[in-house]
């Protein structure tokens, strides 16, 4: 635990976890729950068809001034409890959110900001790319690969100690 909040919409440990998953959401129309108890713990938007989790984010001053869906009952997932799989552990970004919530949104052509705000977050619009042409997260995670092997065979020679990458 870090001894003072990063941020003030980062207030524990949880949403410290759950920030590399949920950042991206900042160029969507999804509320990653500025505006609540639980910034970065949750994520949802009024029309999200599952109803079962709510959240109503609102003003707070010096923490979420004029939060997306101000005063708007949002629907969505409550990731407080909901483990990222432990194989994987915390540094793990979970992209199966964002495809959730692609896919649910009535409303696709408003989904990603038109300010380009999402794909200056991943840097790169392949992401949104794939998103919107229904690839799944193994399909996005595998173009990924040959970038991956292209940094880890560049990084080699500055390793000091090769043997604990």
């Amino acid at each position: 635990s870090p001894p003072t909040r990063p941020s003030p919409n980062l207030p524990n440990d949880r949403a410290i976890e759950l920030y590399p998953s949920l950042c991206w959401f900042e160029g969507t129309e999804v509320s990653v729950g500025r505006g609540t108890d639980f910034p970065f713990q949750v994520i949802g938007y009024p029309a999200y068809p599952d109803t079962s989790f709510q959240f109503t984010p609102v003003d707070i001053p010096g923490i979420a001034m004029d939060p997306p869906f101000e005063n708007k009952r949002c629907y969505g997932l409550d990731l407080r409890t909901n483990a990222i799989s432990a194989s994987k552990g915390t540094a793990y970004i979970q992209l199966s959110w964002l495809i959730e919530m692609y896919r649910n949104s009535p409303d696709k052509s408003n989904f990603f900001h038109s300010n380009g705000f999402f794909d200056k977050l991943c840097g790169t619009s392949t992401i949104r790319e794939m998103v919107i042409a229904g690839k799944s997260e193994n399909e996005i995670r595998t173009s990924w690969q040959p970038g991956l092997a292209s940094y880890k065979t560049m990084r080699s020679r500055y390793l000091l100690y090769p043997d604990f990458e």
